[in-house]
């Protein structure tokens, strides 16, 4: 009888705390109240029953649900890391002889209110510890069901960002939240330390944030969650160290309080492949204005036997191993029987091996104009000198000035031409190559182009053994402005251009360039022999007094 009584006091309690139901299911309810039930019909209608209790209880967790908007969390939360505070809603689920879900909800004073059990003190407690405590304060009074606790929506709280960021201020957060998602809404300026970030709890305890670490190694413990209450404080980055070399990020970091060279290794990305990494050079300052180089044993700082400690102003040095890997090819195109990209071993391998490689000359192949294209590897914007020599017209370089910006434009030539008929009888002609070469074997052109002072400029078939002047007759001869002691000759090949009279043949796809004779006045040539008597008095004055 005692048993009893109990059981319809705590019926009566949790009907107390639990939700009413929507004014909607009321008034079904109502209106479809069952008549009482004979003692044959209680068996046909209790698993109807037991459904529909299953429905409400549904019902009403998918309301509470909806009436709360959702949050974005990064993922499941711990229950051995997440801390329990104000405006936590916990739910307790009971179910068994009854079932229901109450929802709990962690007050300003970071108590929970029980059913029948009065107020606990959960603050500050892992989701774990919180449920351990509210199941052992309810079971005595909840015998014969089933008891839980599970976190129903995770409170929102403000925590206080200061210091070097675009957005200073409040931030809501919640009990997901770490350090990095509200640095990042703060937007740091250019000069903040993302590696030394303050927290300051409430109860004055602090810990440090190195978010430019936890990005690099997703080490969680570098990015702390927040709590109720606190501030980060975002310093200025103000020491600094250097990695250079065989690294995949080679930069600037700032330095961390407690960084060690293997940090810096992994801040860098890790060693590349093509590392040196049996050793490392370090560059240290002293003072001032004096530095020292040590020498450090990679492999055990990697595997941890030795990790030395960073200063400010450190450089470390990293170093490829040489020619790692190194694979040096040609490109062949144009005329040949199988064009493409070929390997070669630089030092052995030379013009004739390519073509060899290549499958020979096709038909047609002008074996006269063979050419290598090659990057000199001097950039032109790079020589001060060749630049300003550019700028100046050719009446102001002298002579020597002159003859050096020849010489510079002539090593920023990156083609070359080899004479296929040539090469095999003189084998010095047989260039090596280099990688990165590119051989092209050109069409044969069979034609002679005439232009300029002529009566019918064109381009007109090549024959071998005939001369300018026998191409300008059947151009239709001279113009009568033609300048024919200026005829000159530009080759297809090279491009170089020649005065006609000092050729002694011509090639195919050469140009013949006949220029215009210049317009002579009166007053030009009177000045031309005014001159000329004008020296010539000079020079008989300059005799006279010497004679005297």
């Amino acid at each position: 009888m005692r048993r009893g009584f109990r059981n319809f006091g705590l019926i009566l309690v949790l009907l107390a705390v639990t939700p009413p139901l929507p004014s909607h299911a009321q008034d079904d309810s109502e209106e479809s109240a069952p008549r009482p039930r004979t003692a044959g019909e209680t068996r046909e209608t209790s698993a109807s029953e037991d459904r529909s209790n299953a429905a409400v209880r549904r019902e009403e967790l998918r309301r509470t649900l909806a009436a709360s908007p959702r949050l974005q969390l990064p993922g499941s939360i711990d229950p051995e890391t997440y801390r329990v505070g104000p405006g936590d809603q916990l739910q307790l689920s009971i179910s068994g002889g009854i079932s229901r879900l109450i929802t709990l909800e962690v007050g300003p004073e970071g108590t929970v209110l029980l059913p029948t059990s009065g107020t606990l003190d959960v603050n500050g407690l892992t989701l774990r510890e919180a449920r351990n405590r509210i199941l052992a304060r309810l079971k005595p009074d909840f015998r014969g069901v089933m008891l839980d606790v599970r976190l129903l929506r995770p409170r929102t709280f403000l925590v206080y960002v200061t210091g070097q960021v675009k957005n200073p201020g409040s931030y809501e957060a919640t009990g997901t939240s770490r350090v990095g998602d509200l640095i990042l809404q703060s937007e740091p300026l250019e000069r903040a330390s993302l590696r030394q970030i303050e927290v300051v709890h409430r109860d004055g305890t602090r810990d440090r944030a190195d978010l430019e670490l936890f990005l690099r190694t997703s080490s969680q413990s570098l990015n702390p969650w927040v709590r109720d209450g606190d501030v980060l404080h975002v310093p200025t980055a103000a020491s600094f160290v250097h990695m250079l070399g065989a690294v995949s990020l080679p930069s600037i970091y700032e330095l961390g309080p407690r960084d060690s060279l293997r940090t810096l290794i992994a801040l860098g990305g890790g060693l590349l492949p093509s590392a040196d990494s049996t050793r490392a050079l370090i560059v240290r300052w002293q003072d001032a204005s004096h530095a020292e180089s040590l020498w450090v044993d990679v492999p055990r700082v990697l595997s941890g036997e030795t990790n030395p400690v960073l200063r400010n102003g450190d450089r470390l040095y990293v170093y490829f191993v040489p020619l790692y890997q190194q694979q040096n090819d040609v490109i062949i195109v144009g005329q040949v029987r199988r064009p493409g990209a070929y390997p070669i071993t630089v030092g052995r391998d030379r013009v004739s091996d390519a073509i060899r490689i290549a499958g020979g000359f096709l038909e047609g192949a002008d074996l006269a104009a063979i050419r290598i294209r090659r990057v000199s590897g001097v950039n032109a914007a790079d020589d001060a000198e060749l630049q300003r020599l550019l700028r100046l017209s050719r009446s102001e370089l002298t002579d020597s000035e002159y003859e050096v910006l020849n010489t510079k434009l002539a090593s920023q030539r990156e083609e070359y031409r080899i004479d296929w008929s040539r090469l095999q009888s003189e084998p010095s002609l047989d260039v090596l190559l280099l990688g990165g070469d590119v051989v092209q074997v050109e069409r044969l052109v069979n034609s002679i182009r005439v232009d300029g002072q002529v009566r019918r400029p064109g381009i007109l078939t090549y024959r071998p053994g005939v001369g300018v002047e026998d191409y300008v007759a059947d151009a239709g001869g001279y113009s009568r402005r033609a300048w024919r002691a200026k005829i000159r000759v530009t080759r297809s090949v090279t491009g170089q251009t020649f005065l006609a009279k000092d050729l002694q043949k011509l090639d195919p796809g050469d140009l013949i360039w006949v220029p215009e004779k210049r317009d002579v006045t009166f007053w030009g040539q009177t000045s031309t022999l005014l001159m000329a008597a004008a020296q010539v008095a000079t020079v008989v004055l300059a005799f006279r007094t010497i004679g005297r």
